[in-house]
């Protein structure tokens, strides 16, 4: 468990399935983090399942009442060694809508890439986020991420239609950041 002031992040658990189901119906989620959802609470039970297993996945836990309001993972971005891979992560995240805007997120973010770059020693943490999706990209901003590229799927397939931009985060970006939010 990693503990911060206001939020906890735990393991998904099989409890976590009925929000997973929420989330999955209301298709806000599928058009700023792409979350596809499931179709029945035993197809969410099963997705909960198998977060659950993924080393790095977590919910976001309000400390105040135990409510989870949203999910934040780590990922591999590939297991080349000689490239470097195991030493980067891709980072996703998502936050039930009745808690956007409340720093939450912000708070998980800080959390889970402390523990990043601190416990596991990542020498990156990449972000996507859908071109769209300006929140998300003012909050990876503001914890230091850098903007790298743009892709276009739409010329990737015609099944895609959207734009990703992302972004990526070093140990150093993140000592300043981390020094700055402390000083003020």
């Amino acid at each position: 468990m990693l503990i911060g002031k206001r939020i906890y992040l735990r393991k998904i658990e099989i409890g976590d399935a009925p929000a997973l189901f929420k989330w999955g119906k209301d298709p806000i989620y599928h058009k700023m983090a792409g979350y596809s959802g499931y179709s029945s609470l035993e197809k969410a039970r099963q997705g909960a399942e198998i977060y659950s297993k993924r080393p790095y996945s977590y919910a976001i836990v309000l400390k105040e009442n135990m409510q989870t309001i949203g999910l934040v993972e780590l990922y591999e971005r590939g297991t080349d060694v000689e490239a470097g891979l195991l030493f980067t992560k891709s980072i996703g995240f998502m936050l039930d809508k009745s808690y956007w805007h409340q720093g939450y997120m912000f708070e998980a973010l800080t959390i889970i890439l402390n523990y990043a770059f601190s416990d596991l020693r990542q020498n990156q943490i990449w972000a996507g986020t859908f071109s769209s999706n300006e929140a998300s990209q003012n909050l990876l901003k503001k914890l230091g991420f850098r903007y790298v590229y743009t892709v276009d799927y739409d010329g990737v397939s015609e099944l895609l239609n959207y734009k990703e931009k992302f972004f990526v985060l070093t140990p150093q970006d993140w000592r300043v950041i981390m020094q700055l939010n402390t000083k003020s």
